[in-house]
């Protein structure tokens, strides 16, 4: 725990808690009243970490569409350097995140459809700004009250017109098990630009729309085996309601595939196929 609820109103006065989050990372999350701000998201980090610093460029430098937005950042300074902190204002999005959500029921189809269009349309905008997400999964995705999508948490994203933050001669790149892509796995960082995150929204919507992870069935824990199924395994086949000549499915597995050179080749060219595969289908998109 970087700071407690009780003494972080001791330090910042007129501040209100409403809400803690779980634990982000090296980030504590709240949600909070404070000064003209209500209902704000306030992320609580230690200065001097990098990615955080290109997180906050990233998303305070562009207007990111469905990307919750930086109001304010303070850095609160004091004499005891346990009591120096990043103070990260952010915008709320009122909705569950996607984990919650599909620890509920799966996606219908027509929800399904939505997340696709929002996470390949958000993926086009951070594609024109040479950005890669690269930790794209339910645990970053909000579903708002309102039925859209948002994606969050840019904290291992990578700027392709910036320094790189990960030394070429790590092992595994930064990702998340089981939604990293093999390129991510083995590190070949010539190989990661959009079509990395491409992969891991396939893995997403295969998620939401079959009520199950393609490749973890057992104990998430188990890394050599997450990265040998996303190498190895061929997820199976299943039914979305509407999609009678396979073209969604079909369009999924596109984007989850292992090679990365018979992925869409650009995230744009991948929304230009979702849309005429939305043509095929006989449900409302």
């Amino acid at each position: 725990m970087i700071i407690s609820s009780k003494r972080l109103t001791k330090l910042i006065p007129g501040i209100t808690i409403k809400k803690t989050f779980k634990d982000s990372g090296q980030k504590q999350v709240f949600l909070v009243n404070y000064g003209l701000y209500t209902n704000v998201i306030l992320k609580v980090v230690k200065p001097g970490n990098a990615r955080v610093e290109r997180e906050i460029e990233i998303i305070t430098e562009n207007n990111i569409v469905n990307v919750p937005k930086i109001l304010e950042v303070i850095n609160y300074q004091d004499d005891d350097p346990d009591l120096c902190f990043l103070l990260i204002f952010e915008e709320y999005i009122d909705g569950s995140d996607l984990r919650s959500f599909l620890e509920q029921r799966k996606l219908s189809s027509q929800e399904g459809l939505k997340l696709l269009r929002d996470l390949l349309e958000i993926t086009v905008q951070l594609e024109n700004l040479k950005i890669v997400h690269r930790d794209i999964k339910p645990d970053n995705i909000i579903l708002s009250n309102s039925g859209d999508f948002y994606l969050i948490d840019f904290g291992i994203a990578r700027s392709l017109n910036a320094t790189s933050l990960t030394f070429t001669e790590v092992a595994h790149g930064p990702h998340t098990p089981g939604y990293g892509p093999p390129e991510l796995i083995n590190y070949k960082k010539s190989e990661i630009d959009s079509r990395t995150d491409l992969y891991s929204i396939g893995v997403v919507a295969y998620e939401a729309l079959a009520g199950k992870h393609p490749y973890i069935s057992g104990n998430e824990s188990d890394l050599p085996e997450i990265w040998y199924a996303t190498q190895t395994v061929l997820p199976q086949d299943f039914f979305i309601e509407g999609d009678c000549e396979n073209q969604l499915i079909s369009f999924i597995q596109i984007l989850m595939d292992k090679y990365v050179t018979r992925r869409p080749p650009t995230a744009k060219k991948a929304l230009e196929w979702f849309n005429t595969v939305c043509k095929s289908l006989s449900v409302e998109v």
